[in-house]
C-alpha cells in the first residue's frame, strides 16, 4: 500500500502546535508524518568558479536544528521523517514537497499576518491543516468533535468525505454546520448531508446556524477539536480565491482548521477518500 504522509512544517516555536495537530491527524490515519523545515536558498554566486551563497549553509544548519527541536513536540510513538528543503520561494517549496511525497495533507501553524498560509492554501495540491497560535491542541486521546461547514458547493461536499474519515478514524463525532440567513435556508444543506451519511457508521448531529457564515462559524468553532471546510476555485485574488469564510476561519476560528482545495477528486485509495497531492499535481 502507498503512503500519503502527513506533511508538518515546523519553523519555530510558533508553530509548535502544527507538529502537534500534524501527529495527531497522521496517527489517526495510520499515515507517517514528514516534519519539513523550510528556508531562504539564494543561488549560487556568478563568478568563475560558480559558488554557493555564504549563508545558505547557515541556514541549512539552522534548519535542521530546528527539526531536532521540533521532533518532541510530535510524540515518541509517530512514525516520523525529517525534510530540509532548500527553497527561492518557500511557498513554492511546499507545495512541491507535497507532491513529491504525494501527501495527504499539509499542516502548519497560522502566521502572524496569515499571508504564508493563505498563499499555500491557494496553490496547495492537497488539503490543509492550519493550528491557530492560540489553540490549545486535544493532547490526549483522540478528537472528540470534527465540524464541517457546508455550503452545497463541490469542496465543502470534499470537506463532508474528508471530515467523514477522519471521524471514522478517530471515533470523532461529526457536526454538520450550516449558516445563512434563515434556519430554513441553513437546513437545506444539512438535510442532504444527512442523507449521504446514513450508512456510514458515523455519530452525527446537524445544526443550522442563522446569520452571517464566518461569524456564525467562528463561534460554533469553540465547541470542536476540528473544523473542517472547502475553499474556492483558482484563477482569482487570493482573498477570493480562498473565499471570505475560509479566510476567515483560519485566522479567527477557536480550534484547527483544515481547509480541502477544489482540486480534490473522490478517491477511495486516499487516506481522506480524496486524491492526496501527486495526483492533483
Amino acid at each position: 500500500m502507498s503512503e500519503h504522509p502527513v506533511v508538518a512544517c515546523y519553523r519555530g516555536l510558533d508553530s509548535a502546535d502544527a507538529v502537534g495537530l500534524g501527529a495527531l491527524l497522521a496517527e489517526a490515519l495510520g499515515e507517517p508524518l514528514v516534519l519539513a523545515s523550510a528556508y531562504r536558498h539564494d543561488p549560487a554566486a556568478l563568478s568563475a568558479r560558480a559558488l554557493p551563497a555564504p549563508d545558505n549553509q547557515r541556514r541549512a544548519k539552522a534548519a535542521a536544528a530546528a527539526l531536532r527541536r521540533a521532533r518532541r513536540f510530535a510524540g515518541p510513538e509517530i512514525e516520523l521523517r525529517e525534510e530540509i528543503v532548500p527553497a527561492a520561494r518557500i511557498i513554492d517549496a511546499l507545495t512541491d514537497l507535497a507532491r513529491d511525497t504525494d501527501a495527504c495533507m499539509l499542516v502548519l501553524g497560522r502566521d502572524t499576518r496569515g499571508h504564508v498560509t493563505s498563499s499555500l492554501i491557494a496553490h496547495s495540491p492537497c488539503p490543509v491543516a492550519v493550528a491557530p497560535l492560540s489553540v490549545p491542541l486535544p493532547r490526549v486521546g483522540p478528537l472528540r468533535r470534527i465540524g464541517v461547514a457546508l455550503d452545497g458547493s463541490a469542496p465543502a461536499g470534499f470537506a463532508l468525505v474528508a471530515a467523514t474519515r477522519l471521524a471514522r478514524a478517530t471515533g470523532a463525532s461529526l457536526e454538520l454546520l450550516s449558516a445563512g440567513p434563515t434556519s430554513e435556508h441553513a437546513a437545506a444543506w444539512l438535510h442532504i448531508a444527512r442523507l449521504s451519511l446514513e450508512s456510514s457508521g458515523v455519530d452525527f448531529t446537524s445544526s443550522p446556524l442563522v446569520g452571517e457564515p464566518r461569524e456564525r462559524l467562528t463561534e460554533a468553532s469553540a465547541d470542536l477539536e476540528l473544523l473542517v471546510c472547502g475553499s474556492r476555485g483558482r484563477g482569482r485574488p487570493v482573498a477570493a480565491l480562498l473565499g471570505s469564510v475560509s479566510m476567515h476561519l483560519i485566522t479567527h476560528a477557536q480550534c484547527p482548521v483544515l481547509v480541502v482545495p477544489p482540486v480534490v477528486a473522490p478517491s477511495d485509495g486516499g487516506p481522506l477518500g480524496i486524491t492526496s497531492a501527486a495526483a492533483n499535481a
